[in-house]
């Protein structure tokens, strides 16, 4: 009968420590996912700011190389309207196409929302490829008309 209460004492014993473990265990894990959480905080928080620096930066130089392209859409407006017949006729089409995408690229940067990190980059990648080819095709005016 003795060794049945050394028994039960034994595995009283090891259940006591097993379930004390866990109970610990539990503690850690839950300690270790509120610091994971905090830090996954802080890390969030620091590529809303960076995005939000990037954002102003990008919309900025975009907005500066949009009134360029107006400036200089408006120039060679002005130059066709003291031009002959025949150099008009070539390029206003030319200049009006250019000013509507200008104004389509002014009116793009304006409504952009924010949807996520590969969004932003396609967008910021498109942009810049309609900016580009707006102002490649300016310079190409320009050149031509001499």
């Amino acid at each position: 009968m003795k060794n049945i209460y050394i028994v039960f004492a034994v595995i009283g014993f090891f259940a006591g420590a097993v379930l004390t473990s866990c109970n610990i265990d539990r503690e850690k894990k839950v300690e270790d996912a509120k610091e994971n959480a905090q830090q996954a905080n802080k890390e969030l928080k620091e590529a809303q700011i960076n995005y939000e620096k990037e954002w102003q930066q990008f919309k900025s130089d975009a907005e500066f190389r949009i009134r360029t392209n107006e400036n200089r859409i408006n120039e060679f407006k002005a130059e066709i309207q003291t031009a002959s017949g025949k150099f008009k006729a070539k390029y206003e089409k030319e200049v009006i196409s250019l000013e509507q995408k200008n104004i389509e690229l002014k009116t793009k940067i304006r409504e952009y929302k924010y949807e996520g990190k590969d969004k932003w980059e396609e967008f910021k990648k498109g942009f810049n490829h309609d900016m580009d080819v707006v102002g490649e095709t300016l310079h190409d005016l320009f050149s031509k008309k001499d």
